[in-house]
Formats: C-alpha cells, structure tokens, sequence
C-alpha cells in the first residue's frame, strides 16, 4: 500500500504536477494535505478536461460510440473513463476538528493539516502523525511515534510516501517531483528492535 501526501500550496499547476506524478506512480491514494477545497476544485475541472459526465452521460456516449464509432474512439473514450476513474484516488483533508485515519497494516495514521488540533488521547492511538502546516520538511520520532510533514510544496517540491509492503514493512519515503526517492526511514513498530552487530 502507498499512500502520497502533497504538501500545501497556492499554486494549482504544482498541485496538479504532483497528483498526475501520484496516479502515474500507482498510489493507492493520494492526500492533499492543504485547507479548503483546492485539490476538490482542481479534480472537477480536471474531470471536466477529460469529457466526465454522469454514470447516464457516459453509457449515453459509450453506446453512441459502440454504434457508430471506430476502433480508436472506442480506446479514447475508455482511455478517458478509466482517467477520470484515477481521480477518485485524489483525496482532501476532512475539515478541522475532524481528522483522516488511515491504517499501514496494524499502525493508525493520523492525517491533519494543523497537528494542533489533536489531542493527547490522538496522539497515544496514533503511530505516525502526518500534518501540513509546517514551514519545512520534517520527520521526528518520539518513542514509538512518528510526526511528518512534507513541507509546503512549493517550498523544494517534495512530497510524501507512506509505504506498506507486502512483507510487513513500513516506511515514510521523501520524493521529488517526478516521483525519485530521495530518502526512506522506516516506520519501526512498537515492538520492534534494533539489533547492531559487534
């Protein structure tokens, strides 16, 4: 499971970059991590660009296609559904008091743009606390928590992972733009272990 976290931005065409780099990476979701409705907004115009109606629009047009159309406009429009379709993996914050939870395997992740809001009862639950509302990149551990931010995304354009393999494994993963991994620390469970060869 990967789950892609942008960091908040005033810039629409960053935001856009960084959901087309998350849909073509194949996360399972991505995650605004910026107030208001931005990414919202910029998903329905991009819905728009791509010739998205409702479920009636689309069988109306599918079956105008299947009749008189050929071959390649019979590709287009499913190329084009299955690209709106992708958009549904682009996800908003729930605003504030409300949080979004999310499990890597057996640990809570919990998902804000201000970690001010939390609590101490969220915070004891939780294994990795992720927020936007940060000036700078940053990941510290506290005992078996994690807190991360990917920064503002205009800051030095890059963005979040929160991976979970298939062998168990958890890590925060440090992107650039055109989804490079630039850094990868592991998400270490609370009963996990160092052992350090001498």
């Amino acid at each position: 499971m990967k789950i892609g976290l942008i960091g908040p931005s005033l810039d629409p065409i960053a935001i856009r970059k960084a959901s087309e780099m998350f849909l073509d990476l194949g996360v399972d979701q991505a995650i605004y991590l910026g107030e208001g409705a931005t990414l919202e907004a910029l998903t329905h115009e991009w819905a728009r660009e791509l010739g998205d109606g409702d479920a009636r629009d689309f069988l109306t047009r599918a079956v105008a296609v299947a009749i008189r159309g050929t071959p390649e406009e019979i590709d287009a429009l499913l190329e084009s559904e299955r690209a709106v379709r992708s958009l549904e993996r682009l996800r908003t914050l729930p605003p504030p008091p409300a949080r979004a939870v999310e499990m890597l395997g057996d640990r809570i992740c919990l998902v804000v743009h201000d970690k001010k809001i939390l609590d101490e009862e969220d915070i004891a639950n939780a294994a990795v606390i992720v927020y936007g509302a940060s000036p700078e990149r940053l990941l510290k551990r506290f005992g078996p928590r994690y807190f991360y931010t990917p920064g503002p995304l205009a800051a030095d354009g890059v963005l979040g992972v929160l991976e979970f393999d298939d062998e168990g494994h958890a890590a925060i993963i440090t992107v650039d733009m055109q989804g490079k991994e630039l850094d990868r620390d592991p998400i270490l469970g609370a009963t996990s272990r160092m052992t350090v060869a001498g």
